[in-house]
């Protein structure tokens, strides 16, 4: 993920923009700032991970072949390990045979798009409580560790 200052203002509420391709994606950050990362998954052992610099150009290079936003600098980029259920769905729910172990895992590169949506279900499941009206049409069946 990287972090760009463009030379455009107004952004700290564009959406999430994602190719058709889904070789690389954008959010507003904040005036004149945005999220770019180039929607890589890179297998990965356990790592204190740190972005490449040919994936940040290669993002960088993306997103300037769809936009005329001046980059301006790079303020900042990070990497992090993601994991993946083997049927590429997140897992939310407790582990029917470790008592007391709640599974919030197998986002995935997703957490952007997901993650507001995510954490209602898991509070809701985790906390015995009635979903959240944003994700109580969402049965969370699909996404228990029970399917495995």
């Amino acid at each position: 993920m990287v972090q760009l200052r463009v030379g455009r203002g107004g952004l700290k509420h564009l959406p999430l923009v994602d190719d058709s391709n889904g070789t690389f994606y954008f959010k507003g950050e904040g005036e004149r700032t945005l999220w770019l990362s180039p929607h890589d998954e890179i297998p990965s052992d356990p790592c204190d991970a740190a972005p490449e610099e040919i994936d940040v150009a290669t993002a960088i290079d993306r997103f300037q072949g769809v936009v005329d936003w001046p980059v301006e600098r790079i303020e900042r980029s990070w990497a992090g390990l993601r994991s993946f259920a083997p049927d590429r769905l997140p897992v939310y729910g407790f582990d029917s045979q470790a008592p007391g172990f709640f599974w919030c895992a197998g986002q995935g590169g997703f957490g952007i798009q997901t993650s507001p949506a995510a954490a209602r279900m898991a509070a809701a499941l985790l906390l015995d409580e009635e979903p959240d009206s944003m994700v109580a049409a969402i049965d969370p069946a699909a996404f228990s560790p029970g399917r495995f």
